[in-house]
């Protein structure tokens, strides 16, 4: 077309060349142009074409508009085209040219709108409302244009909208959707035409038939739905009687007509539009669309294959659930099983969107779903639902995890749970959220974190709900699975706070203090007591330890102080109440009375005390009435921290808080109640020990404020803490020790149990003065209190040893003299006290002097004797023991009066006898071994100081010898010892004792009556029996057969050489050592096996004969070295070696022998003397060096 000229032939000669302008490679004549227009014998072609170049060339366009009146004309030529031409194509080429003008010259805009408002009046043509509709397309001002200067044309616009062709309202449409799409121009609309468009619209939307017209008309309807005041017109269109003449229909019901259909897009742009009226005042518009029944609809829908349109119903139907009328017309109960099933789908999907909105109206759903209708009757659409949020939390975006996390926390709602509720799926849901936080650290997700515990704490609400509804209805779990089911969840639940929750928590505390945080982790520990009573012992014990108190507190003072946070502060002081009552309530044997003021101090205090613990302090130091509570309130807690380990404050200032307070309060003359009193000495008694001690007035403060209350200790349990603070001060314990140690063994089963008898034992131990206190108990307490006082003393005595300093103990054996004097010994006190005091008198040195109340001691004890009936075996146990600790430690200048005592006393002398008489059935063994013990050591003092005798003892030697022999597998291992320990004394006084005499048959042969009254066969026998006892290899048992085979050895070398030699050198004796060193490392190198090696070298006087045992002896301890040996067999080996070199061994042994004791030479030496201290073993007080080998005999033995 741009090859040809444009110009008309018929009349192009009339013009003048300067209408003619180049175009492209051709000529255009603008006059011609301008005739053609209007020419009806110009074909249309060639009008398009001329049009062409008058919209394409600027040139043309330039001529046009040179003479104000042929561009007029033209215009008016192509306004007139508009309705009269039938050719589109050429239709469109005039409306683009017009188009065109008014861009180059805009005063032709008006003159258009004009000629435009004339054609609309007239009658209307659907041309006339497209041109205008391009119009505004290319003029954006133009809205305002019309609405400020052409309002008619804007009334003509609206008139269009009564036409019956659709296809003019489509292009009316068109042109309002430009005016509502203006901003400023919807401003200056006048009320009364905004609402005329309105009521217009909605007749239109209720009568089209075209989808054209349907989608403009949505379009304009979504540009109105911007503003609320339309909103409000467009809702109540209809209300009014000149609204009603037109037909058309509430806005709710169009929009439900245009859900039907059958087309996304309408469908899409109407639940567009439904949310844009909702957004503005759900309360005040869900309802007309809830009533038209919309909600069934969308949830119909809601599987839809677009993500747009999920998106838009999801939201829509999130707005229209702020209805109540939503739950009460049971849509959420028949759309859930759709929604459930579209989240599932939506999902799997990428689109996290969707995912986000569709979860928060399943949210929504379940968050104000009325108690009563229950959305899961069955457990399937319940593990359904479980599904999708499990689904959701496991998603790998964050955000899509935390809606579905607060789904889960409204699910786990009581009213949300089908019978029987579904434990598994619950459990399900709370470890997929454990996990989802597991994967995600705090650091960077602490919103992740908070709704995990939200969840979490849901779990544990839900639990609780049931956990009290089985406690108080026993049908609500009838099924012992479903109970047992919930008490799985309830441990697990309490797992996952201990393992993950807490020091989750914790650290996230320690960066940051987060309010919500911090009040949903206690929300979840304090539903723990609840849930599992059985286990919050210990549960509460660990919190404790581990700082909770602490944290709890310091979060407190720093968040809720000056009236801040009051839920926070609530729930604070929920937890600790909780917690201290719980430490409380399974302190052993706590009084009612301490748990009840407990619990009312904390209530009424913890919600007022916001102050730092590093405050508290000055807070004890105050001596205000109107504080007094909250000082008990920081001592109940100081007490429950301390009491696990826990310091809330340093011990100094604890000490001294709390001391100043006691003060205070003894200067105001203030009572201080028992509950508190006792957790006053507590905190006292555990942290005095890294303060300084105590000075006078400080302990008279402490005495006057505990003996205010009588019963303090009356009805609970001690700690030993404080039992151990009361006994370190005199003045404490001669005021406090007797009812403390009464309350102690009153409180709970007594001393039979091991939980209390353990810290008196300690008590005992660790305080001599205690054991004061302790036998006054015995004597003036009721029955039952002494009776548990005489078990924590007898297993004092049997098990422990006494440190007492000499001051205490002489008080204690003077106390002893004048509890025994009041006592009859038929009283089962009597025992008790003997046996404490044989436990004094064992740790007495043989060094210390005996005072006269020793003396009376043992004169009152040797008396006793005289009245204790033969058949009584455990009160001759006591006084026999008692006789022989006396008299074993009894100093050496007052031993011949000792020994005088006991010997000038018949009685006794009648009582050991008659209990050597009698079967071992029929006498205890405890009673023999003691019995033994005394009369050996008798025989040994007697001997040495030839002590004057009124009374021998009668003992069948042979029967002692034979019971050696042949029962020592039925006979306890210390009664063994003590009858060799009587053999071996008796032996070292060649059996000649004034204190003992033999009962044994004259002697028949010489060799017997060289060695009357043991004679021959007693002594092998004997020997034998000794070698059968060293193959026990037990180290107290080897030590003492080679201190009775020693003294054997050397009564027969003083009575008969030859023998002696004999009985030495026998093929058994040999077998013994190779026994014995066979076994190598600690039995070789034995005291016992090296001073039987010594015997027999020495006996022999030959070291060849035992060369083999002694290069034993030697590689072993080569092996060794001798820094490895002990000091006990580094003194024996150091023997050995001596006397084996002394003897003229064999070179190479003697070399080597040297070798050693050269060696033996770098070693420190030892004392080589046995050691003197006693020990109590089944109730027998043994002296231990009677059972030790002594070097000093052997050393003295080889030179027989």
């Amino acid at each position: 077309m741009s090859s040809y000229d444009v110009i008309c032939e018929r009349i192009h000669a009339g013009h003048a060349p300067r209408w003619c302008a180049r175009w492209e490679r051709a000529t255009a004549c603008v006059a011609c142009v301008v005739e053609m227009i209007d020419r009806p014998d110009v074909s249309a072609v060639r009008k398009r074409a001329a049009l062409v170049c008058v919209a394409r060339a600027e040139a043309v366009r330039e001529l046009l508009y040179c003479e104000e009146t042929r561009g007029v004309n033209f215009t008016c030529s192509l306004l007139r085209m508009l309705s009269c031409c039938v050719e589109l194509t050429l239709l469109d080429q005039a409306v683009e040219v017009m188009v065109q003008m008014t861009l180059d010259k805009p005063q032709f805009l008006d003159f258009i709108l004009d000629n435009i408002h004339s054609q609309l009046s007239g009658g209307g043509r659907l041309n006339g409302f497209m041109f205008l509709g391009k119009l505004m397309d290319c003029h954006p001002a133009l809205s305002q244009t019309l609405i400020s200067s052409h309002l008619c044309v804007l009334e003509c616009v609206c008139a269009g909208l009564l036409v019956s062709d659709e296809e003019v309202k489509v292009a009316v449409c068109y042109v309002l959707f430009r005016i509502w799409s203006s901003m400023s121009a919807v401003h200056m609309l006048p009320n009364t035409l905004r609402h005329k468009m309105c009521v217009l619209l909605l007749h239109t939307l209720s009568n089209t038939q075209t989808t054209a017209l349907t989608i403009n008309c949505l379009g304009v309807l979504k540009q109105m739905l911007q503003y609320s005041d339309v909103v409000c017109v467009l809702m109540s269109v209809g209300e009014c009687v000149e609204e009603q003449l037109l037909d058309q229909q509430p806005l709710p019901l169009i929009i439900k007509k245009l859900l039907l259909s059958a087309q996304d897009s309408v469908q899409l742009v109407s639940i567009r539009c439904v949310c844009a009226v909702l957004i503005y005042s759900p309360a005040r518009f869900s309802t007309s669309f809830i009533q038209a029944d919309l909600p069934e609809f969308l949830f119909e829908s809601v599987c839809s294959s677009s993500d747009m349109m999920m998106w838009w119903i999801f939201r829509c139907l999130l707005l229209m659930s702020e209805d109540p009328l939503f739950f009460s017309q049971c849509h959420s109960v028949y759309g859930i099983e759709s929604l459930v099933r579209s989240l599932k789908e939506t999902l799997g999907k990428a689109n996290t969107e969707v995912q986000k909105q569709g979860l928060e109206l399943l949210i929504a759903i379940l968050d104000r779903q009325p108690a009563g209708v229950c959305l899961f009757p069955t457990g399937s659409e319940f593990s359904a639902v479980a599904d999708v949020i499990i689904k959701g939390v496991a998603s790998s975006c964050l955000q899509v995890s935390i809606h579905a996390m607060r789904a889960a926390a409204f699910l786990l709602r009581p009213h949300h749970q089908c019978r029987p509720v579904q434990w598994s799926e619950v459990r399900r849901v709370v470890e997929s959220v454990l996990c989802k936080c597991s994967d995600h650290p705090s650091e960077r997700a602490e919103g992740l974190l908070l709704h995990t515990l939200a969840c979490f704490d849901a779990a544990c609400r839900l639990a609780e709900v049931y956990v009290c509804e089985c406690s108080m209805n026993d049908s609500v779990c009838s099924a012992s699975q479903q109970q047992d089911t919930l008490e799985t969840l309830c441990v697990y639940l309490l797992h996952c706070c201990d393992s993950t929750f807490i020091p989750t928590v914790t650290r996230a505390c320690e960066r940051l203090s987060s309010p919500q945080l911090l009040q949903v982790f206690l929300s979840i520990l304090c539903r723990q007591f609840s849930l599992c009573p059985d286990h919050m012992t210990s549960f509460s014990r660990k919190l404790v330890s581990s700082g909770f108190i602490r944290l709890t507190l310091e979060n407190k003072a720093q968040l809720c102080s000056e009236n801040r946070k009051a839920s926070l502060n609530l729930i604070c002081c929920e937890f600790l109440i909780k917690l201290c009552m719980c430490v409380f309530a399974h302190l052993h044997n706590v009084t009612t009375e301490l748990q009840d003021h407990v619990e009312c101090v904390l209530q009424e205090c913890l919600a007022s005390l916001c102050c730092s613990v590093s405050d508290w302090c000055c807070v004890l130091l105050d001596s205000s009435e109107s504080i007094r509570n909250t000082q008990y309130c920081i001592i109940y807690l100081l007490y429950a921290s301390l009491l696990h380990g826990h310091m809330l404050l340093c011990d100094a200032e604890v000490f001294s808080s709390v001391l100043q307070f006691i003060s205070v309060q003894d200067v105001s003359d203030v009572s201080v109640p028992s509950p508190v009193q006792c957790c006053v000495v507590y905190l006292l008694s555990v942290t005095h020990q890294s303060c300084s001690h105590l000075d006078t007035s400080d302990v008279r403060s402490i005495s006057k404020a505990l003996s205010c209350s009588p019963l303090l200790f009356s009805f609970s349990s001690v700690h030993p803490s404080i039992l151990s603070f009361i006994f370190c001060y005199p003045e404490l314990w001669e005021r406090l020790g007797v009812s403390v140690l009464s309350g102690c063994l009153s409180a709970g089963s007594g001393a039979e149990d091991g939980e209390t008898r353990s810290p008196l034992l300690q008590l005992l131990c660790d305080h001599p003065a205690a054991l004061l206190s302790m036998l006054v108990v015995l004597c003036e307490a009721d029955a039952a209190v002494a009776h548990r006082a005489e078990v924590v003393l007898r297993c004092f005595v049997w098990s422990s040893d006494s440190n007492s300093s000499c001051d205490v103990s002489h008080q204690m054996k003077s106390a002893l003299l004048n509890l025994l004097q009041k006592l009859t010994h038929t009283d089962f006190r009597v025992c008790v006290l003997l046996d404490v005091l044989s436990v004094l008198q064992s740790n007495t040195t043989a060094q210390s002097e005996m005072n006269n109340a020793e003396f009376k001691l043992l004169y009152h004890v040797s008396n006793l004797v005289a009245k204790v009936n033969s058949s009584d075996s455990e009160l001759l146990l006591s006084v026999i023991n008692c006789l022989y600790c006396f008299l074993s430690v009894c100093p050496s200048h007052c031993t011949d009066r000792v020994v005088s005592l006991l010997l000038g006393n018949i009685r006794l002398m009648e009582v050991l006898e008659n209990v050597f008489s009698r079967s071992s059935s029929s006498s205890s063994s405890s009673l023999q071994c003691c019995s033994l013990l005394l009369l050996a050591t008798l025989i040994s003092l007697q001997h040495t100081l030839s002590a004057q005798v009124y009374r021998n003892i009668t003992v069948d030697l042979h029967k002692i010898v034979r019971q050696l022999a042949f029962r020592k597998r039925h006979t306890d291992t210390l009664l063994l010892m003590c009858r060799m320990r009587l053999l071996q004394v008796w032996l070292d006084v060649d059996m000649c004792s004034l204190v003992c005499v033999c009962q044994s048959a004259a002697p028949v042969r010489s060799v017997d009556d060289a060695l009357y009254p043991l004679c021959y066969s007693g002594a092998q026998m004997l020997m034998t029996a000794l070698c059968g006892l060293m193959l026990q290899k037990q180290d107290v048992m080897m030590s003492s057969t080679v201190n009775c085979l020693r003294s054997l050895i050397g009564f027969l070398l003083r009575r008969d050489t030859v023998i002696a030699q004999h009985m030495v050198c026998q093929p058994w004796t040999r077998f013994l050592l190779f026994s014995l060193l066979s076994c190598g490392g600690n039995i070789t190198l034995h005291p016992a096996v090296l001073t039987l090696i010594t015997l027999l070298v020495c006996v022999g006087g030959d070291v060849s004969e035992w060369k083999t045992e002694v290069q034993s002896v030697c590689e072993e301890v080569e092996t060794q070295g001798v820094t490895q040996i002990n000091d006990n067999s580094l003194n024996t080996l150091r023997l050995l070696l001596t006397q084996c070199c002394a003897l003229a061994p064999p070179d190479d042994l003697n070399m080597r022998m040297e070798n050693l004791l050269e060696s033996l030479q770098h070693q420190q030496p030892c004392d080589s003397s046995p050691p003197q201290h006693m020990l109590c073993v089944d109730g027998v007080c043994v002296l231990l060096s009677d059972f030790t080998v002594n070097t000093q005999q052997t050393a003295s033995s080889s030179v027989l």
